[in-house]
């Protein structure tokens, strides 16, 4: 009796191994050569978090350059690291140095005179701010100004993150200088050299905020 239950029982294990290896075979067919096709999330216009080839001036467009360069003006106006050396590389009036290269020279006094001093001193403190924008950059059609809404996250304490940022919104009104393309009458030698030695490469636009009013 015991032969006979062993025996029905391997006839029951190898139907069910069968209807195992069908059912995997109906679900994945071979011979349909299915095949994955991978796909990339590219959030970023130039190399930084873009997996692929950054796409070129032409293909982000002159308007989109545009507001990237003023993003970059407002990050550099307001930003604070807890770094003294950072705070008085940015006071020197160096192509190394983004906003003195993005500001006319009234623009880079003023900022040295108004914003710079707030900015050592919360270096100073060890204290982190970083600055974006928060709406469509726009300018009326009868104004002279770009007008800029950003906002500041301020952690005050370092290493301390159970406080939260102080946040504060402003308005800044640019009057701005562009030009689409790079500077003129440089070699492409030159900028390569330039670029490869690290600096920031908003230097090599025609890009300078001539005034700044800020509310």
């Amino acid at each position: 009796m015991k032969k006979v239950i062993m025996f029905f029982a391997g006839i029951i294990l190898l139907v069910l191994t069968f209807g195992t290896l069908y059912l995997t075979g109906a679900i994945y067919d071979a011979s349909k050569e299915n095949t994955v096709q991978p796909y990339f999330f590219q959030p970023n216009y130039l190399s930084e978090l873009r997996p692929g080839k950054p796409l070129t001036a032409e293909e982000i467009g002159d308007s989109k350059f545009l507001d990237i360069l003023i993003k970059k003006f407002v990050t550099e106006y307001f930003y604070v690291i807890p770094d003294s050396e950072n705070v008085a590389r940015r006071t020197l009036k160096t192509r190394s140095n983004p906003i003195y290269m993005m500001s006319s020279n009234s623009v880079f006094t003023n900022w040295l005179a108004t914003e710079e001093p707030l900015i050592e001193k919360l270096a100073e403190k060890k204290a982190m701010r970083i600055a974006h924008v928060i709406d469509e950059i726009y300018k009326p059609t009868d104004g002279n100004y770009w007008i800029v809404n950003y906002e500041l996250l301020t952690w005050e304490k370092p290493n301390d993150f159970d406080i939260k940022p102080t946040v504060s919104r402003g308005t800044l009104f640019l009057q701005i200088y562009y030009e689409p393309g790079i500077i003129p009458n440089v070699e492409m030698k030159e900028i390569h050299k330039y670029l490869e030695q690290g600096n920031d490469p908003v230097a090599i636009y025609n890009f300078k905020v001539n005034e700044v009013i800020q509310r």
